[in-house]
């Protein structure tokens, strides 16, 4: 439903701003340009000025009242930087952006392999209106949210020695502080370190020592910061069957 507001507010602002001279509803009509199917009339995409500047940086991707996803050019340079897909009840469900700049070759590897990211122009659309410019990066990094709208995993993407596009790092969220990581340290598109943390601190981190995709030593925290206890040799279970205090004795 809010969308449908915003539609008809922008839609309703654009037409009294061609009976005046008010230089918002000026700036709005001239960033504001719908576009609809031309078969059935649907609306299909709409353009918007978010930092209210003057230039469109928006495209917003709609299923007649429904929002589907939206590309941003967030610092206006002339390539998109952000996605954005929705969910029903015009709910942010994924956004993307890009964390660093890769290199010639990396770049070109990122093209074909990154994850799938929205949005073409609608089908039906004429050419120039409200074509959002051209992708020279794909999204390296993507954010999930939950159903209150707070991220609950975060996901980032590098290229590895093979020059392969791969997820290297998961983190979830748990009421908005970091509550456990997935990590691929070596760039073979299996995760070999986890870690697990409560109120901003590390409690515990495990490693796969031997790339069989399973953990074989584990660490355990205290609040501090202080490493209290080592593990080591899992059963077939994955159960640790040795157990070391820093500095003491092996433990039962």
């Amino acid at each position: 439903m809010g969308t449908v507001r915003a539609v008809c507010l922008v839609l309703l602002v654009v037409v009294a701003g061609a009976c005046g001279s008010d230089p918002e509803a000026e700036r709005i009509k001239a960033t504001t340009k719908a576009t609809y199917d031309l078969q059935t009339g649907i609306l299909q995409q709409f353009t918007y000025d978010k930092n209210k500047n003057g230039r469109v940086d928006t495209w917003i991707r709609m299923d007649g009242a429904r929002r589907l996803s939206a590309v941003l050019d967030e610092n206006e340079d002339g390539e998109i930087d952000r996605w954005e897909e929705y969910g029903d009840n015009d709910q942010l469900v994924r956004a993307g952006w890009i964390r660093a700049a890769l290199d010639d070759q990396s770049l070109a590897t990122a093209r074909k392999a990154a994850p799938p990211a929205p949005v073409a122009p609608p089908a039906g659309t004429p050419v120039g209106v409200g074509t959002p410019p051209p992708t020279t990066q794909p999204p390296n990094s993507w954010a999930y949210m939950g159903p209150d709208g707070s991220v609950v995993r975060v996901e980032y993407f590098d290229v590895n020695e093979a020059g392969a596009l791969v997820l290297t790092l998961r983190e979830f969220l748990e009421n908005g502080q970091l509550a456990r990581t997935e990590e691929d340290t070596d760039g073979d598109t299996r995760m070999d370190t986890w870690e697990t943390h409560a109120g901003g601190n590390l409690t515990t981190a495990e490693f796969d020592e031997d790339r069989d995709g399973k953990p074989d030593r584990r660490f355990t925290y205290n609040a501090s910061g202080g490493m209290v206890l080592i593990e080591s040799a899992p059963d077939a279970t994955g159960r640790y069957t040795k157990r070391v205090v820093p500095g003491g004795a092996a433990v039962r």
